[in-house]
């Protein structure tokens, strides 16, 4: 069984929470999880094969901050960490068709400007973990609870570029439709599935209850089959149990598939239990397929324009008899360049082309 074999299934179901789990079993708050695949990788193979009996398709490895970022300290390798999380969900599976996803967070840091990581460092940080990941078997990429669009973009190039593994992403969004970095889910969309991406979705940061409005829109956008990792729902402060049950968790996911879901786990606060509870829901459901008529856009990571009437676009950013503006390019003054965008902005455009050839 392959990830696009998989994909006939009528719905395809992933794991529940890792970290979560972990800290039911005693993990103190602040360390890292990764680290138990080296020193406890019993643990968790325990945990995937909890999973894996109660019907998971895909599990995700222990490796979603497996990167040099959060592993500096650490005393280990981004090979080291990743290869043992491979391994350890590779011996849950044995026996079983479930496959492993090597899974890929975020590198914890902002990329330029909000930041100072540059985009081909952040792509080279996550090629890091693809090429341990791929040598150590992973079937297939799942990158996931991004807010950045352009870390999501560098996250989809270092997997394509380093390995032939199919590659599926998840944006963490708010109820607002945007991630925390103000990405819209249509630009999302648009972005990678551009790139070349298997399958495309939201996890984390919401209850399944919350999410409707936000599948409703993403659907709108694109082709790829649907994933949602929703939470189950918030912890309460002083028992830390989360507030949704499985069952409950489970129905509002039923609630979802009209809208076009395939592929569904759960995230925060899940349990092997609420992968049961959705395995029972799901096979006595049909799966709805939802077929969008996607126009003609462009997009920034905040801004989604369909190309649908007459558009403005402004051409002012262009150096061609333009004195000033070649020159603010030679001493890389951005305040003047920024400006000359603002003001065509002001005056109406719905897009701007940059030339700086």
């Amino acid at each position: 069984m392959d990830f696009k074999n998989l994909l006939n299934k009528p719905f395809v179901v992933l794991d529940g929470a890792m970290g979560t789990m972990l800290q039911n079993q005693g993990m103190s708050l602040g360390s890292l999880p990764e680290l138990l695949n080296l020193t406890h990788p019993e643990r968790i193979t325990a945990i995937h094969r909890a999973y894996i009996e109660s019907g998971a398709d895909i599990i995700y490895t222990n490796t979603i901050g497996a990167n040099r970022c959060k592993l500096e300290r650490s005393g280990f390798t981004v090979d080291e960490v990743v290869s043992a999380g491979v391994r350890a969900a590779k011996r849950a599976t044995e026996g079983t068709e479930c496959l492993v996803a090597l899974d890929i967070g975020s590198t914890g840091q902002m990329l330029e400007p909000a930041g100072s990581l540059s985009f081909d460092e952040a792509s080279e940080i996550f090629a890091e973990q693809v090429r341990a990941g791929v040598k150590a078997g992973a079937d297939l990429i799942v990158l996931e609870t991004l807010t950045d669009l352009g870390e999501a973009r560098a996250a989809v190039l270092a997997a394509k570029e380093n390995s032939s593994l199919p590659v599926i992403c998840t944006m963490t969004f708010e109820k607002t439709r945007r991630t925390f970095t103000g990405c819209r889910i249509s630009s999302m969309a648009l972005t990678l599935e551009g790139l070349g991406i298997d399958a495309i979705g939201i996890n984390c940061s919401l209850g399944p209850d919350e999410l409707a409005h936000l599948v409703e829109e993403l659907a709108r956008w694109t082709t790829l089959p649907i994933i949602v990792k929703p939470n189950a729902g918030l912890p309460d402060p002083c028992s830390g149990e989360y507030s949704i049950s499985p069952e409950r968790f489970a129905e509002h996911i039923g609630k979802l598939v009209p809208l076009g879901i395939k592929i569904v786990g759960g995230c925060c606060g899940t349990t092997p239990e609420t992968i049961t509870a959705i395995k029972t829901v799901l096979e006595s459901t049909r799966p709805v397929q939802i077929s969008p008529e996607i126009p003609a856009a462009v997009c920034s990571a905040t801004k989604t324009v369909s190309i649908d009437r007459v558009r403005i676009i402004g051409e002012r950013i262009n150096p061609t008899g333009k004195r000033l503006f070649r020159e603010a390019l030679l001493r890389q003054d951005v305040d003047y360049i920024i400006d000359q965008a603002l003001q065509q902005t002001e005056a109406g455009a719905d897009i701007l082309d940059v030339n700086v050839g």
